[in-house]
């Protein structure tokens, strides 16, 4: 779920508004804020806590991610 926030928030080609993300994923808005900030503070952890090597791929993935 938490990975479908953030993919749905952040990295999906297509705009979505709040309520649009909230009847894809089916959650109220509390239960989608409440997720959105743990799944954002997973990913930040796993984000500074990698190697640098490992680091460099994920920023670029991301990069290429964003472009799309």
């Amino acid at each position: 779920m938490m990975y479908n926030i953030i993919f749905q928030t952040f990295i999906t080609p297509d705009k979505l508004t709040h309520q649009e993300i909230l009847y894809r994923l089916d959650i109220s808005n509390r239960h989608y804020y409440r997720l959105r900030r743990q799944a954002v503070n997973i990913l930040s952890i796993r984000l500074w806590t990698a190697p640098a090597g490992c680091l460099d791929a994920w920023l670029e993935l991301l990069t290429l991610l964003k472009g799309t």
